[in-house]
Parts: C-alpha cells; structure tokens; sequence
C-alpha cells in the first residue's frame, strides 16, 4: 500500500570537479530548486539521449559560461532520498556521474532563469566552512581515491 502512496522519480545527471590551484569551481543553487543558497558542482540532468560527457560540457558551459577538457571518469554515484512533495511522498533516486575536468577562466552564470545563481572559484578549504550539498564531498572523497 504504501508504494501505491509514493511518486517514484529518477534522474541521471553529469558533473564535473574542477580543481585548480588548490580552488574549486561550485555554482550556488538559486532560490526555488532544493538545496537553495547550498553550493554544489557545475552539472545537471542529461537530456533523453544525450551523452552523460556531452550533457557535462554543456552544463559546465550554462554555469559557468567555462569549457573544460575531461581528465578521467572520477565516479559514478548513487542517491535515494524521501520527501513530501504536494502532500505525496515522493521516493527519488539520483544517479550522478561524476567527471574531473580541467577548466580555466572567470566564471559566469549564462543561462537565465535556471537552477544556478551564481558560480565562482573557491578555495578547497571553504568546502568546510560554507554550505555546500553533499555531492561536493562525495565528489572530493573520489578525487582522493584517485589520487
């Protein structure tokens, strides 16, 4: 009974890390979209029938207004959460991969109207310090694994 209750949602989505000179690049989740004001790394969902490499490089680009080289395939992530949503209780799996990328430049919002406010370079150790979603450790974790 209870799955009858329950919204089943799925989304597979492409991000890239981007570390340069011990700075990471992040984007801040704009108002209205979960994890408003929390930072997290430039990507989003891949559109039906699009590469994951290609939907990162696009995503990058409507961040961050940046291009990037991809370095290796970090990871492949997986995440189930449970909220209310309209007063149904919607049970949503993320699949999130996870790419190193190479970037360079002054970063930039360029879509409108989309689920980023800003993105800018931020010093590896800020992670700790300001509000970012988990995906940012998640993805430093893979990162240290590589290395």
């Amino acid at each position: 009974m209870a799955d009858e209750l329950t919204d089943k949602r799925q989304r597979v989505s492409a991000y890239g890390l981007v570390i340069k000179d011990d700075q990471i690049l992040l984007a801040r989740i704009a108002a209205g979209y979960p994890g408003a004001g929390s930072w997290t790394l430039p990507g989003g969902g891949i559109d039906w029938g699009e590469h994951p490499e290609v939907a990162m490089h696009r995503e990058l680009y409507e961040e961050t207004g940046l291009s990037g080289e991809v370095l290796s395939l970090l990871g492949i992530d997986s995440l189930r959460l449970e909220r209310r949503r309209n007063g149904r209780l919607v049970s949503f799996h993320a699949i999130r991969i996870i790419y190193h990328v190479d970037a360079a430049g002054q970063p930039v919002v360029t879509e409108t109207d989309g689920s980023v406010s800003e993105s800018r370079w931020m010093p590896l150790a800020e992670t700790t310090t300001v509000p970012t979603v988990e995906l940012v450790t998640r993805a430093l974790d893979m990162f240290s694994a590589q290395a």
